[in-house]
C-alpha cells in the first residue's frame, strides 16, 4: 500500500466511529463514496475490532506486505 492509497483510505474513514469492525468501516467508506480500490483495501482488513485510524493503518500495512 503506497502513500496515495493510504491517503484515500484515511479520507474515506475520516469521521468513522471507533471502536469499529471491518464491516462498520466498509459501510462508512461507502457512505463517503470511496472508490473501488479503497473499498478493496478496507475489505482486505482482517476481521476484528479497530480502535482508531492508526490501528487500521498498522493492520493494512501488515496485510499489504
Amino acid at each position: 500500500m503506497d502513500s496515495t492509497q493510504w491517503s484515500a483510505v484515511a479520507d474515506a474513514l475520516r469521521g468513522a466511529g471507533y471502536p469499529a469492525n471491518r464491516q462498520d468501516l466498509l459501510n462508512h467508506a461507502r457512505q463517503q463514496t470511496a472508490d473501488d480500490r479503497t473499498l478493496e483495501l478496507i475489505t482486505a482488513l482482517p476481521i476484528g475490532i479497530y480502535r482508531n485510524l492508526v490501528d487500521v493503518r498498522d493492520r493494512l500495512r501488515a496485510v499489504a506486505t
